[in-house]
């Protein structure tokens, strides 16, 4: 007999999902990643299509929409779906770090205050 009473429990894997809107008069923007386009569909109350991509990476399940902003047609709306399972593309490696003698970190700044008050 199962503890939870005999009963299946329901487990629904959610996907992450995050939308970036950016004003720009292209509707597509690089972002790294290939893109291959599997759908396009009207959307009420917006004279605008939206579009859809799935990542073009081997056995990568990660979906993006993309759509022009209702209120402002200036702005793209672009969500994507999903974690990639591969670096992107555009991805460059450094083997050896160059670190210049010149670098000045945050809290290293001279401040305001020391050269006003002399």
């Amino acid at each position: 007999k199962r503890k939870n009473g005999g009963m299946k429990e329901n487990t629904v894997e959610v996907s992450p999902r995050i939308t970036f809107r950016t004003r720009s008069q292209l509707e597509i923007m690089d972002d790294g990643y290939k893109w291959r386009k599997y759908g396009k569909k009207s959307v009420k109350n917006s004279p605008n299509p939206r579009n859809y991509y799935k990542c073009s990476g081997e056995r990568c399940g990660v979906k993006k929409r993309v759509e022009r902003d209702r209120e402002d047609s200036n702005y793209v709306l672009t969500t994507y779906e999903g974690v990639h399972s591969h670096e992107s593309p555009c991805t460059s490696y450094y083997t050896s770090p160059v670190v210049s003698s010149n670098l000045v970190f945050s809290n290293q700044w001279p401040s305001a205050n020391s050269s006003s008050s002399n």
